[in-house]
């Protein structure tokens, strides 16, 4: 029981030390991904014409290679500015995304509206509009 305890302190920090990259916090794609593309791969066959897979796609190979480039640096304080660098630069197209899907969404549930009495469709508009302007008693 001593040797199971004694074992255990010392895998529990090893597997912290793992999670991180000498003491910086590498980030994960699945941070910055929704669930749906997570795990995306390339797309292929009749999935070469979904927009949305091959937006997620070329997201996260530009995200692997800039991870990888960061990680190349010896430095722990460039390799830390590295990270949050592509930190920032994920977010930020996040929200551009998201931007993008709620404007497209307003786009497609927007009513027309039918703002002045010159809107109509009908020819006999200016009929319509004269016989408005006649009060009861004027009509003698």
């Amino acid at each position: 029981m001593k040797k199971l305890f004694i074992l255990s302190l010392l895998i529990f920090p090893l597997i912290a030390f793992a999670e991180e990259d000498f003491g910086v916090n590498v980030p994960e794609w699945e941070d910055f991904a929704p669930k749906a593309f997570a795990d995306v791969k390339e797309p292929r066959g009749l999935g070469k014409f979904n927009l949305t897979t091959k937006y997620w796609y070329g997201r996260r190979v530009e995200f692997e290679n800039a991870k990888s480039e960061c990680k190349a640096l010896e430095a722990n304080d460039e390799r830390f500015n590295c990270y949050e660098v592509l930190k920032v630069k994920q977010y930020k197209l996040n929200n551009d995304y998201n931007a993008k899907i709620e404007a497209q969404m307003n786009e497609r549930s927007a009513i027309p509206e039918m703002g002045s009495k010159t809107d109509t469709m009908l020819p006999i508009n200016g009929y319509f509009n004269g016989m408005t302007k006649f009060m009861p008693n004027e009509l003698h």
